[in-house]
């Protein structure tokens, strides 16, 4: 018989990730934060592992980097600018 693993939602991925990161409980997060200021502080946490691991796929040799299946990507959460809305 296999462990049956539960499948969060997206706001409490995020929360749990924050309290981690922020050492909050994530109850905590979901019951006091409003919804952007969890999207926009997931997405700024998000970014800065991300962007640190493609800056260490980028520093790998080109044979080192072969062997890696995923390449990283530089950002996780992408943010758009008004401009862009506007367009």
């Amino acid at each position: 018989m296999g462990s049956a693993h539960a499948r969060l939602d997206i706001f409490s991925h995020f929360a749990y990730y924050l309290g981690d990161k922020l050492n909050i409980r994530p109850a905590e997060i979901l019951d006091t934060w409003s919804v952007p200021e969890l999207i926009v502080t997931y997405g700024q946490f998000a970014n800065a592992d991300s962007y640190k691991n493609y800056k260490e796929y980028q520093s790998l040799s080109p044979d080192a980097r072969s062997k890696i299946e995923k390449r990283p990507k530089e950002y996780a959460v992408y943010f758009r600018s008004i401009s862009e809305f506007e367009e």
